[in-house]
C-alpha cells in the first residue's frame, strides 16, 4: 500500500529522502523520511487499556527514541482491542529549516516512519485545506466516517484511506507548550468506525501519552538549537554535559578557514539589509559544501567561517583531506554559479571567497567566562589555517593549503613555494588547489 503522510501532495523526489527508500510509501514534497522501523504485530497477545496506561506510566518513560515510543504505543492500542489500524503523531519544533516531525504507523505495511516536515510546507494550500490544520492551529477535534455519504467532503488523504478500507479518520489535539497543538490522527478499519467506548478510552490514554510527547519534543528542540548554533560535534558535546569552562578534548582535524573577498568595500557601499542578504547567500553555499562532505561548521565571524573535518569521523586522514578539498572546490564552483545566476540583480555584487586548509591538533572545547562560554577550537593549527587563508588574495588563488594537506591528495595541487605567514616566524610550504572539478 502507498501510505500518505498527513501532509498531502505528490511523491517526494529521491534526493529529498536522505537516500532512504520510502517504498512502499510515498510522501509529499517537503517531507523527508528520516528513520524507519518495522514491526510484527501479534494480535493474539491481548492487553487491557489499563496495561497500556501502566506501560505509559512506567517503561515508556525510559524509551529514548520517539519512533520507538510511537511504535510501542500504537501496537499496544491495537492489542488492547481499540482497533487502531493507523496512527500518526504530528509535532512542531524549533529548527531553521524544519517546521515539525511526524511519525506514521500502520498495520497494513508493518512500518513506523519518522519524517521531517520542511518549514515551507505549512504555507501550502494542501496543508491549509487539510483538517489537521484546524486541529493544530485551533485545537479542534475532527472526526469523519469514511462512508459514501461523506465522499464529497473528504480530503485526498481521507479518500486514499477510504480506498484502503479504513472506516473512520480522527484527528485529536494534544496539549502543547508552543503556539500550535501537537496532533494525533487515528484510523480504524472496524465497521462503523470507533465505538464511543473505544474513543473514550483512547482519549484517556492520549492524555498520558501527551506527556511523553512533550518530553521528546523538548529533547528534540534542545538538540536542534544546539546543533544549529554550535555545530554538530559541539552541540553533541554540550547536550552530553560538557558545559564547564575548560572542558573539552584535543582532536586531529583538517581545519577550514574562509573569508569573503572585499567584504569591507561591500559593507561600505551597501545597506546593512543588503549585506545580510548577501552574507546569507554566501554562507549557504560554503556551509552546504562543508556539511555535504562531512565537515562541521563551528562559527561564522563577520564574513569568515571556521570549520573542521575531524579525522575520527573518516576512515583515514587521506579521506578527510579529500573531503575538505572537494568541499572547497564545490564551494568555489557553486559561488561562480550563484554569481552568474544573480548577475542582473540590482543589488548583486560578485561574491568571492578565499579558503585555507591545514591539518593538525586542536583543542575542541569550552572557553570564555564563568557565565558566558563558547565551544570552539583553538591551537596553532587554527592560527596557521587562518594565515594560509590570508594569502589567497596576495597569491590570487581561491583555495590554498599547507604541505601536510597537499601530501594527502593525489592530484589537483600546485606548489607555490615557501611563504611567510603573518605573525609566525617560520615559513610554510603552500600549495594551491585547482577548482576545476
Amino acid at each position: 500500500m502507498t501510505e500518505p503522510a498527513d501532509f498531502e501532495g505528490p511523491s517526494a523526489s529521491a534526493e529529498m529522502l536522505h537516500q532512504l527508500d520510502t517504498a512502499p510509501r510515498t510522501y509529499a514534497p517537503g517531507v523527508k523520511l528520516f528513520e524507519r522501523r518495522t514491526f510484527d504485530l501479534d494480535l493474539q497477545t491481548v492487553v487491557t487499556p489499563e496495561d497500556v496506561e501502566s506501560w505509559l506510566l512506567g517503561a515508556a518513560s525510559k524509551i529514548v527514541s520517539a519512533n520507538a515510543l510511537v511504535e510501542g504505543f500504537a501496537c499496544r492500542l491495537a492489542q488492547a482491542r481499540l482497533d487502531v489500524a493507523r496512527f500518526a503523531l504530528n509535532v512542531g519544533t524549533l529548527h531553521p529549516q524544519i517546521s515539525g516531525y511526524s511519525w506514521v504507523w500502520s498495520t497494513l505495511d508493518g512500518i513506523c516512519d519518522e519524517i521531517q516536515i520542511a518549514a515551507e510546507t505549512l504555507t501550502t494550500d494542501a496543508f491549509r485545506k487539510n483538517p489537521i490544520f484546524r486541529v493544530a492551529e485551533h485545537g479542534e477535534v475532527f472526526r469523519m466516517l469514511l462512508t459514501p455519504e461523506t465522499a464529497e467532503h473528504r480530503s485526498p488523504l481521507m479518500e486514499e484511506l477510504a480506498e484502503a478500507g479504513y472506516s473512520e479518520y480522527v484527528a485529536i489535539p494534544l496539549s502543547a507548550s508552543g503556539a500550535r497543538y501537537n496532533v494525533v490522527t487515528m484510523s480504524t478499519q472496524q465497521a462503523g468506525g470507533f465505538t464511543e467506548a473505544q474513543y473514550d478510552r483512547l482519549l484517556r490514554l492520549l492524555s498520558v501519552f501527551a506527556l511523553h510527547v512533550e518530553r521528546h519534543i523538548a529533547g528534540r528542540i534542545t538538540k536542534n538549537i544546539s546543533v544549529a548554533y554550535l555545530g554538530r560535534n559541539a552541540g553533541a558535546q554540550v547536550i552530553s554535559g560538557s558545559i564547564k569552562r575548560g572542558s573539552g578534548m584535543p582532536i586531529q582535524a583538517i581545519v577550514w578557514s574562509s573569508d569573503m573577498r572585499d567584504f569591507s568595500t561591500l559593507s561600505e557601499q551597501q545597506s546593512n539589509q543588503v549585506v545580510v542578504e548577501l552574507l546569507n547567500r554566501y554562507f549557504l553555499v560554503l556551509a552546504e559544501a562543508v556539511m555535504r562532505h562531512g565537515g562541521d561548521i563551528l562559527k561564522f565571524i563577520g564574513d569568515g567561517m571556521l570549520a573542521v573535518f575531524p579525522l575520527a569521523d573518516f576512515d583515514s586522514p587521506k579521506q578527510a583531506a579529500e573531503a575538505a578539498a572537494t568541499a572547497a572546490q564545490e564551494a568555489i564552483r557553486d559561488l561562480d554559479t550563484l554569481n552568474r545566476e544573480m548577475a542582473r540583480a540590482a543589488d548583486w555584487r560578485r561574491l568571492q571567497s578565499g579558503i585555507g586548509l591545514h591539518i593538525g591538533e586542536v583543542f575542541f572545547g569550552n572557553v570564555g567566562s564563568a557565565q558566558r562560554l563558547d565551544f570552539t577550537v583553538i591551537g596553532e593549527a587554527v592560527n596557521i589555517t587562518s594565515r594560509i587563508e590570508g594569502l589567497c588574495k596576495v597569491l590570487k588563488r581561491d583555495v590554498l593549503m599547507s604541505a601536510s594537506v597537499a601530501s594527502l591528495l593525489d592530484e589537483g595541487t600546485e606548489a607555490l613555494g615557501a611563504q611567510s605567514l603573518k605573525g609566525l616566524r617560520e615559513t610554510e610550504q603552500i600549495f594551491s588547489l585547482s577548482c576545476d572539478i
